[in-house]
């Protein structure tokens, strides 16, 4: 069976938080770089420029998004504004992706991903290089740690990759053959 979508595409996640934008770079489904970028202040403009500075700097295939619009995302106007730029601009050859809150939570077993936390503790699982990024655990009164923005451009970029062929099952029973992409392609 062959999986729709290429797996050595470039892929360059952005999650823009209050003061700048977390990234994570993959190429053949490995975690090739990752970290934050200030903006000093929540600024779109210098967002932006940085976020410019980033797709020139890797030139990925593939721009992976949080989906502003669909049920589950909760953003403020101003970010909402700046992943519509980012996802609108003119680029000949950059596709942009844009994942769900839904989409999130096929990553893994639903019990590992479906809080932040969670996600972000089984990407830093799958991506040992990421564990001393891991923030701790965020009480209610606490605010949420930026190195979280990391983990959620990992989650957005890892979306995009195409889901391996199941192993045959010993039993006998045939698995499902549809192939499942993530993110589509």
């Amino acid at each position: 069976m062959t999986m729709p979508g290429n797996p050595n595409k470039r892929i360059l996640g952005i999650d823009p938080f209050s003061r700048g934008v977390g990234y994570a770079l993959l190429e053949r489904q490995e975690l090739i770089d990752w970290g934050l970028k200030s903006s000093g202040k929540a600024d779109n403009r210098k967002s932006m420029r940085l976020i410019e500075d980033l797709l020139e700097r890797y030139q990925p295939d593939i721009l992976a998004l949080e989906d502003w619009n669909a049920s589950g995302a909760r953003r403020c106007a101003r970010v909402e504004t700046l992943l519509s730029r980012i996802a609108h601009q003119d680029r000949s050859r950059l596709s942009v992706r844009l994942v769900s809150h839904r989409q999130l939570l096929t990553l893994g077993p639903l019990l590992q991903v479906n809080t932040k936390f969670g996600r972000a503790s089984f990407l830093a699982g799958r991506f040992p290089e990421l564990l001393p990024f891991l923030p701790p655990f965020r009480k209610p009164w606490m605010a949420e740690d930026n190195r979280m923005a990391i983990f959620d451009a990992v989650a957005f970029a890892v979306a995009c990759l195409p889901i391996p062929a199941p192993l045959p099952d010993p039993s006998g029973a045939k698995p499902d053959d549809t192939p499942l992409l993530l993110g589509g392609e």
